[in-house]
């Protein structure tokens, strides 16, 4: 009989290891599946002992140990996988079992029984320090650099791992990455079959040739043994970040997990992360070749100033409102350049930043917002044939937007902000003949979807496609001119990197666009658009990263964000006591009550560790042992 450590593979579970017994034969390595609270789960063995020679721990063991029944082991994760999920869940302060359920498809466990795992190569590798390098600069240098490196590591027999955040970068890449290599790259995503999934894993693990993988982290578990480099693109795509606890970031693994299998890792983007590009001025990383920090276009670009422009009310409307005049969607330029683009049979792309009618709707007598009645979000004003409604994009409630104010009870509710369908109606109502298209969340809430609706814009001359940050996944080809309508909304996000996004979506605009981009803003004074505008992102970076160093955030500092929903008497003891359960360090309390649900409020609060020291051990086990009902966010997106 043996005595087993595991490790549950599952989220929602604050210990990190459970031990079993078995009579079966089961090595460190394997992976069982063992039974936890009335479910069965996948497990990790990391420890395997003799019943006789541990008999005084169990008869002193507080728990009974839990015979595991005799099931099939598979020795499917590379040691240095499981050591960069450990590294990784001490950094995002989880469990280790937590990270490999965020980071391991569960089609892989599902289907573990028909993978075909190859004898493992027990030849010695020579250990040298990897390396680690950044590029920054537009796809057709970038690709021209991978393509160059993907062929010198296949000459040295060695395989690449390209990593990418989202199904339409695969697709794009493979385009790009694949000619005269086509029987030798493999590609792998979620969106694929559980099929297509298991027999592209057992093709990579059973060949024998250098190979290229191009696929998301989540398939960093494949035990290939020959991968000497990570190409990790589209860096500063946000999508890399896991959206639940414990929050993991893809490429934090990626470069642990590089530094453990002594692979060189490579970070590439049109536009690297701030902490990214101080790592490379302080001589962590090093360049592939310069940097580009001048992006360079062929096209023209100008910059509307829509404050004071107004336009005219219809006759019927204006008798009904107190003002003659409302604010206008699109200035005289840009009609112009609809008009010109229609005529010219060009196509045209029009970014919102937000989907639906109006982002916000409130009461013109008392001001008012009008919120969603489970969470309290603000919800959206969206268009229907029968009437309109108020949909909230966090929880999905929806309700008749024929309704008063919750407040004062008066019906004037204004709708403030720009979304996508009030652009198409727009865009419909001044050119009845446009050939319109639609890319966002709710028109094409598929990646097939998205996919038919960009097919269909680039094969119809005259094309206008509205879409949302979404829509830019799938702009393959340039268009000839693009257009930004408005977004001013993003500046109120409490995110302290959004400025970097801001840039990031106006060079990928301007990088697609061939002749006229036309970028309109109610605050023209904010440097981001001149920025832009001008492709300057020396200056751009200087002035973030002084702002961040001003105020202590990444790379400075490391933010760990704690927040706890609750009724107001649940979390108000958070509030008064929760300073003594992280000392010595501080923690900064946001003392508004953010609602949630029926009942239910939020508080956050933010804590700033030195970057040299994280992760802190001790910090770190007191977050770990958090009740679940708290969530811990290391590195979070936004503050609030």
């Amino acid at each position: 009989m043996k005595a087993l450590e595991v490790i549950p593979i599952s989220k929602g579970i604050s210990k990190e290891t459970f031990t079993y017994f078995t009579g079966s034969d089961v090595s460190i390595g394997d992976i069982i599946k063992v039974q936890l609270r009335k479910r069965v789960i996948p497990a990790l063995v990391v420890s395997t002992k003799e019943i006789e020679d541990i008999k005084s721990e169990i008869k002193s063991s507080p728990f009974p140990l839990k015979k595991i029944e005799k099931n099939k082991t598979y020795h499917l994760l590379k040691k240095e996988f499981v050591q960069a999920a450990q590294a990784t869940a001490s950094y995002y302060a989880g469990t280790t079992g937590a990270v490999l359920s965020s980071i391991i498809p569960k089609t892989i466990f599902e289907n573990i029984d028909k993978i075909k795992i190859p004898e493992e190569n027990k030849e010695t590798k020579v250990v040298v320090a990897p390396e680690k390098f950044v590029i920054q600069s537009n796809d057709e240098d970038r690709y021209a650099h991978y393509k160059s490196i993907i062929r010198e590591e296949f000459a040295k027999n060695s395989s690449v791992f390209f990593c990418l955040p989202t199904i339409q970068d695969i697709k794009k890449a493979m385009e790009k990455l694949q000619k005269g290599i086509e029987t030798y790259t493999f590609i792998l995503h979620g969106s694929m079959s559980k099929k297509e999934i298991i027999e592209t894993i057992n093709k990579i693990l059973a060949e024998d040739h250098p190979i290229l993988i191009i696929a998301t982290g989540a398939f960093f578990s494949i035990p290939k043994s020959n991968i000497s480099t990570i190409i990790l693109d589209k860096e500063n795509s946000r999508a890399y970040k896991v959206q639940s606890r414990p929050y993991v970031d893809i490429r934090y693994f990626a470069e642990t997990f590089a530094q453990k299998i002594n692979a060189k890792i490579i970070f590439g983007d049109l536009l690297l992360r701030a902490e990214t590009i101080w790592r490379y001025k302080n001589a962590e990383l090093v360049e592939i070749a310069p940097l580009k920090f001048r992006s360079l276009t062929t096209s023209s670009q100008e910059i509307i100033d829509m404050r004071n422009k107004s336009e005219d009310l219809p006759e019927e409307e204006s008798k009904k409102s107190e003002t003659k005049k409302t604010f206008k969607i699109f200035s005289d330029e840009l009609e112009e350049k609809i008009k010109e683009s229609i005529e010219n049979n060009e196509h045209m792309f029009i970014f919102t930043a937000r989907r639906g009618l109006s982002p916000s709707t409130l009461c013109a007598d008392c001001g008012n917002i009008v919120k969603c009645n489970t969470c309290g979000a603000h919800t959206v004003l969206h268009k229907s044939p029968a009437e309109n409604f108020f949909l909230c994009h966090k929880c999905g409630e929806r309700r008749s937007a024929l309704e008063k104010c919750s407040n004062c009870s008066g019906w004037r509710l204004t709708t403030l902000g720009i979304g996508s369908e009030l652009v198409e109606e727009k865009i419909q109502e001044k050119y009845p003949n446009a050939k319109i298209f639609r890319i966002d969340a709710d028109s094409t809430p598929t990646h097939k979807r998205a996919e038919i609706m960009a097919e269909k814009f680039y094969n119809s001359p005259q094309g206008i496609l509205i879409g949302t940050e979404m829509a830019l996944l799938y702009l393959t080809e340039k268009v000839e001119n693009s257009a930004v309508v408005s977004m001013d909304s993003f500046f109120s996000i409490p995110d302290f990197r959004i400025n970097e996004r801001i840039l990031n979506i106006l060079l990928k605009i301007r990088a697609i666009t061939d002749k006229k981009l036309i970028v309109q803003t109610r605050d023209a004074g904010q440097k981001v658009f001149e920025y832009a505008i001008k492709g300057n992102l020396v200056e751009f970076y200087r002035d973030e990263i002084e702002d961040r160093k001003m105020l202590n955030y990444p790379p400075f500092s490391n933010l760990i964000k704690i927040s706890i929903v609750g009724t107001k008497n649940e979390i108000t003891p958070f509030v008064e006591s929760f300073q003594k359960t992280i000392e010595p360090y501080d923690i900064d309390i946001f003392p508004a009550f953010i609602p949630q649900s029926k009942g239910k409020y939020g508080v956050n609060g933010i804590i700033k560790v030195p970057a040299r020291d994280w992760p802190n051990k001790e910090l770190v086990e007191k977050l770990k042992f958090l009740p679940m009902n708290y969530s811990v966010n290391i590195d979070p997106d936004s503050l609030i």
